[in-house]
């Protein structure tokens, strides 16, 4: 007996420093700080960014519409040919493999001129016209990473598709397992919103990141960002809505070169609304990035 006592008490001390350890271990990398976003500076401030810089935003996208617009009216893609005008006045496509192909040129082409914008207004770089155009491996990798994020923010599509044509199954279980394996889909935006951020860190050419790292930073902000995204989209889809009815009243003698400056404006106001994004998420990069708990100072 006295034997089992004493064999109990060895145990136990063992497993009381095994807890230490534990703990230790557990108390050696401090837990991340969650930080606050403004919700006032987050909505208002990306628009006072592009009015400061209003003319140098102005010239980039009027340098990167161009070949958007080219693209968009020799492949057959223009918004012309989504009126009653294309059949008469402009070669349209009706592929959608080649749609495909120019919407991943038209983002790549979009990409190029995001991380110009952000060089020029964020990291005061000066481009010269020999490499405004010229691509480069940065270029690359930040078009990836926009790719990804704009596919994966058609998710809520492929989920309502799903849902639309299900054939409805007897067994409830079933059913209902499917309803909710399939709307998770619909949560994706609202996650990956979280995460837009880094794209803005890897233009820095600074401190990086783990997305874990940004997903406890962030925390408690989704409203913050709902909000302020949500002002950026609607101003999006109202002046690219507005233009493309523009385009809908041209008269018939004037489509064939009005359509193409149409398309050129089209593109202007989409690289300049493009810009909001990327200042919204700059305004939470110096959020996440300072104070306590961050990589440097904030400003």
């Amino acid at each position: 007996m006295k034997d089992f006592v004493a064999k109990l008490k060895q145990f136990r001390q063992r497993l009381a420093e095994s807890c230490r350890c534990r703990n230790l271990c557990l108390n050696a990398k401090p837990e991340v700080v969650p930080v606050r976003f403004p919700v006032t500076r987050l909505i208002f401030q990306p628009f006072a960014v592009l009015t400061d810089r209003f003319g140098l935003l102005f010239r980039l996208a009027a340098v990167f519409a161009l070949p958007i617009t080219l693209l968009s009216v020799l492949m057959g893609f223009a918004s012309v040919c989504f009126t009653g005008h294309r059949d008469a006045y402009f070669f349209c496509s009706d592929s959608q493999a080649w749609y495909l192909v120019y919407l991943l040129i038209k983002i790549f082409l979009v990409s190029v001129f995001v991380v110009r914008w952000y060089d020029s207004a964020f990291l005061n770089r000066a481009y010269g016209w020999k490499d405004l155009l010229l691509p480069t491996k940065r270029d690359g990798i930040a078009a990836a990473l926009i790719i990804a994020c704009f596919f994966l923010n058609l998710t809520p599509l492929l989920s309502f598709y799903l849902l639309y044509i299900r054939d409805p199954n007897p067994d409830w279980v079933v059913e209902v397992t499917y309803f909710a394996v399939v709307s998770l889909g619909f949560l994706v935006p609202f996650v990956l919103m979280r995460f837009y951020v880094l794209l803005n860190i890897f233009l820095d050419d600074g401190t990086k990141v783990a997305p874990g790292w940004v997903w406890a930073r962030s925390r408690g902000n989704n409203l913050s960002i709902i909000l302020s995204l949500f002002l950026i989209i609607i101003i999006t889809l109202f002046v690219l809505l507005y233009l493309q009815q523009s385009v809908v009243n041209l008269e018939a003698e004037y489509v064939n070169w009005g359509g193409t400056v149409m398309e050129y404006v089209n593109n202007l106001f989409l690289l300049m609304l493009v810009s909001l994004i990327i200042n919204n998420s700059q305004i939470q990069k110096e959020y996440l990035l300072g104070g306590e708990n961050g990589k440097n100072a904030s400003n």
